[in-house]
């Protein structure tokens, strides 16, 4: 039987691809396999890579014990909360700075005088 997969997915994290940051997600999914025997209780492939233009990080995602898949679990939402903590406040800043400079000098140095 072929894998199957709730996540399979590679991706460039910048808008210039031909540069080296990516980001690899993989999540087999296990719920056909049979619950008869060691060999098929098993997790399946879980994969989470990142890299940016200098250093790579791979994080394991352990599923054999029941202490284990909680443990992935709460190192995964985690990260999900606080990726998307810096990412609402990366977006603040965007806009922060996007205001600031529509300001041309002229009009700041108009604004300055009383």
């Amino acid at each position: 039987m072929a894998k199957k997969y709730h996540v399979r997915e590679r991706a460039f994290l910048n808008l210039k691809t031909d540069m080296r940051a990516y980001v690899i997600g993989v999540v087999e999914d296990t719920r056909d396999k049979l619950a008869c025997c060691k060999e098929h209780n098993s997790g399946g492939e879980i994969q989470l890579e990142m890299a940016d233009c200098y250093d790579d990080i791979a994080l394991h995602f352990e599923m054999n014990t029941y202490e284990e898949r909680e443990n992935s679990l709460y190192k995964i939402r985690k990260l999900a909360e606080i990726i998307i903590a810096v990412k609402n406040a990366i977006e603040i800043e965007v806009e922060s700075l996007n205001e600031r400079q529509a300001v041309t000098p002229h009009d700041r140095a108009s604004a300055a005088v009383h």
